[in-house]
């Protein structure tokens, strides 16, 4: 027979709640903290609390032991039993912290790449929103005869709304200055541009800027000539240009069109009886540096008929492959001059303008 005085078990209960909290310290690191508390009640009415504490950091305690993984009772006995309830030491600091992070980050990312880049390529820059609503040669340095013109000239441009026209004639923008003055405009020895369009120039017109390149960047921009001259024209062979060069050095000019060019025809372009197909040029800078970049157009032999050049879409690429060398007299290259050079007209370096083999270009 059973025992009528045997009483039912009574069962533990236990109950247990935990908190995680994260704290920046002042030297950026993160210190992450998390406590958990522990209520045992023996089921005789008896409850015993017991509270835990852990950080990621291990800190010391007053008594010079190790804090982590310590369970501290109520009463304030301790004990090494290890722990037995998971601790969530997964809260991350502050989110407005890890975004102010970011945002730096994205800040900085952001200067570096305009560090290399020609500013207002493109001729759209226009703070001051006039009524006509054109792009402005902000950032641009010029002389002579320049002017913003959009699709309504005749020429589409080939990037946004706007383009820049450059002549050797007058108009309200202005008026053409004599070629000593254009030369040192560019940073050109003067009687240069004799010399490099084979001819007596007169006067003309030019804008400016100055960019950081770095090795390898790849120089852009899109072109096209108007003339009202007899073509082709031997004796008045007005000609646009572009010069580059470093800062602190002497500066480079480089042809690019003039009134032998096989693509003139009449386009009902406004002020000018033929033009060029618009075209592309695309220069390789072989060394890191500040540069000075230019472009003109300028009469030859006379002063009298006039000329002038659309620009548009001057940009500077990064390839982020470094500094190379041009073709040697040999035409040989190592395998990453070959990558740089493979989709561009000219290199250009310490001896100028290179011309690279099997560039469509006939600025070459």
């Amino acid at each position: 027979m059973a025992d009528q005085n045997q009483t039912t078990p009574v069962l533990e209960r236990q109950t247990s709640n935990s908190e995680s909290v994260a704290r920046i310290n002042p030297d950026g690191t993160v210190t992450r903290e998390s406590q958990a508390t522990i209520s045992v009640d023996d089921g005789m009415g008896n409850t015993e609390t017991n509270t835990i504490s852990v950080s990621d950091d291990n800190p010391i305690d007053e008594d010079g032991q190790d804090g982590t993984d310590t369970m501290n009772g109520s009463n304030g006995n301790s004990t090494d039993e290890d722990e037995t309830n998971p601790i969530d030491l997964t809260n991350s600091a502050p989110q407005e912290d890890i975004s102010e992070v970011r945002r730096s980050e994205s800040e900085l990312q952001q200067s570096l790449s305009t560090i290399s880049s020609i500013n207002n390529g493109s001729f759209e820059d226009n703070p001051l929103g006039t009524a006509e609503d054109r792009g402005t040669f902000q950032n641009w340095r010029t002389i002579g005869d320049t002017s913003i013109e959009t699709k309504e000239i005749g020429i589409a441009p080939t990037d946004g709304e706007s383009q820049a026209l450059i002549t050797n004639g007058f108009s309200d923008s202005g008026g053409s200055v004599v070629e000593s003055d254009l030369s040192e405009f560019l940073g050109l020895t003067s009687g240069s541009l004799d010399i490099l369009l084979d001819g007596n120039a007169t006067e003309g017109s030019g804008i400016k800027q100055t960019f950081t390149a770095q090795a390898g960047d790849i120089l852009e921009f899109d072109y096209t000539l108007l003339t009202n001259e007899a073509i082709p024209n031997e004796t008045f062979n007005d000609s646009a240009f572009f010069s580059l060069g470093e800062t602190s050095q002497g500066k480079f000019a480089l042809e690019i069109a003039d009134t032998s060019d096989p693509t003139f025809s009449d386009k009902s372009v406004e002020g000018y009886s033929e033009a060029t197909d618009t075209k592309t040029i695309k220069v390789a800078i072989s060394e890191a540096g500040t540069y000075e970049l230019g472009f003109g157009v300028v009469d030859l032999s006379d002063t009298i008929v006039d000329s002038g050049i659309l620009l548009d879409d001057v940009k500077l690429i990064s390839t982020g492959v470094g500094s190379f060398s041009s073709p040697s007299v040999d035409g040989t290259q190592t395998e990453t001059d070959g990558a740089i050079t493979s989709d561009v007209d000219f290199t250009f370096g310490n001896n100028g303008f290179e011309p690279v083999s099997g560039s469509p270009n006939p600025a070459q």
